[in-house]
C-alpha cells in the first residue's frame, strides 16, 4: 500500500484514480501527466496496479519520485478490475473533496479537473462532455449524453456503454453514502456502468454536467484492444498536441462542430417521420417487429428534441 503523511493532505480539491494492469507502463507518462498538468494543483493522484508487471510498478514508482502528490497502490490481479482495492485506497486514503477518474489509455486537457470542480460544486456527481477521439483524428458524437437529464439516466441502466470512466466523478461525501461503493463487476457488466448505475439510484444524488469537452477518450477495440505499444506512440501524439493552449481550442470546436453537425442531421432525419412515405418504405424493409420498435424509438426522440430549448 501507498504511504505518505495524511495531515500533509488534507484539505485537497480533488483524488485523482488511474487504475493500470498489466504491462500499462509505457502508458503512464502521458495519462498521469495530463493529470499533473492540470490548472487544479491541489490534488492528489493514486496509481492502482492491479496485477501490474514489475515494470509498470516501476514506470509508476517513478512518477511517484518526481511528484509528490503521486501514490503508487500495488495489489495482486483481482477478478476484475481492482474494484474492491478502489474503494479500500478511497475510503482509508483519500483527502479530496472529489474524487475523479482516469482511464491509463486516455488524456485530459488541462482544464478537466477545474471543470469537474465546478460541475461538482452544485451536484454530487457529475460528467463533462461525452465524445470519443476516434481512429483518423475522427471526433465520434454518436454517444452524446446528459446524465441530469432523467431520460439519459434511463439509457444508462441498460446500454453497454454510456460514460467512460475517465468523464466522471463524484464528491467524497456522495461516495461516503454509497451503500456499497466500489465493488466487484458481475460477469458481463461493465465495471464503469456497474458503479454509475449504483451512484444514480442514490435517492439523494444530484447530477450535473457540462457541455465542457475535457476528455480525449481514446477506446482502441474491446479489452485488451490495441497492444500498448500502440497506445503509447498515439498518447505521445495527442499529448504534445494538447501541451498547446490553441491547439486545445481548435479540438474543443471540433467536438461542438462535430456534435451541431449531427444534431442537425438527427433532427431532419426525424422530421421525416411525420411523411407517410418514409413510414410506407421503411414497413416493407424491416420486419414489422424492428420497425415498430425503430419508429417507437425515433418518435420518442423527436418528441425530446421538440421539448428543448
Amino acid at each position: 500500500m501507498g504511504d505518505g503523511p495524511a495531515g500533509e493532505r488534507e484539505g485537497l480539491t480533488a483524488t485523482v484514480l488511474v487504475p493500470t494492469t498489466g504491462d500499462r507502463g509505457p502508458l503512464l507518462p502521458f495519462s498521469v501527466g495530463s493529470v499533473l498538468a492540470q490548472t487544479v494543483t491541489d490534488i492528489e493522484v493514486f496509481l492502482l496496479l492491479d496485477g501490474a508487471e514489475p515494470e509498470t510498478r516501476e514506470a509508476a514508482e517513478l512518477l511517484a519520485s518526481r511528484d509528490r502528490r503521486v501514490r503508487v497502490f500495488a495489489f495482486p490481479k483481482s477478478a476484475r478490475r481492482g474494484e474492491r482495492e478502489r474503494h479500500a485506497v478511497l475510503t482509508e486514503h483519500a483527502r479530496g473533496r472529489i474524487v475523479c477518474y482516469l482511464c491509463d489509455r486516455d488524456l485530459w486537457l488541462p482544464d478537466h479537473l477545474a471543470e469537474m470542480d465546478r460541475v461538482l460544486s452544485g451536484a454530487d456527481f457529475g460528467h463533462t462532455l461525452r465524445f470519443a477521439m476516434e481512429e483518423g483524428d475522427r471526433i465520434g458524437v454518436r454517444h452524446v449524453i446528459d446524465l441530469a437529464d432523467p431520460a439519459d439516466r434511463a439509457v444508462q441502466a441498460h446500454h453497454s456503454s454510456v460514460l467512460p470512466l475517465s468523464m466522471g466523478g463524484h464528491t467524497m461525501d456522495l461516495y461516503r453514502r454509497l451503500p456499497h461503493g466500489w465493488r466487484t463487476t458481475p460477469p458481463g457488466r461493465g465495471t464503469d456502468r456497474y458503479m454509475w448505475s449504483q451512484i444514480l439510484a442514490e435517492p439523494s444524488c444530484r447530477v450535473g454536467w457540462s457541455p465542457q469537452p475535457t476528455v480525449l477518450y481514446f477506446k482502441r477495440g474491446d479489452h485488451p484492444g490495441w497492444s500498448t505499444a500502440r497506445r503509447t506512440a498515439l498518447l505521445e501524439h495527442w499529448s504534445a498536441v494538447i501541451d498547446d493552449p490553441a491547439e486545445v481550442e481548435l479540438l474543443r470546436r471540433r467536438a461542438w462542430e462535430a456534435i451541431l453537425v449531427d444534431r442537425s442531421d438527427r433532427a431532419r432525419r426525424l422530421r421525416h417521420l411525420d411523411r407517410p412515405w418514409v413510414d410506407r418504405a421503411a414497413e416493407r424493409a424491416l420486419p414489422e417487429h424492428s420497425y415498430r420498435a425503430l419508429r417507437r424509438r425515433a418518435v420518442a426522440g423527436r418528441d425530446r428534441l421538440r421539448r428543448r430549448p
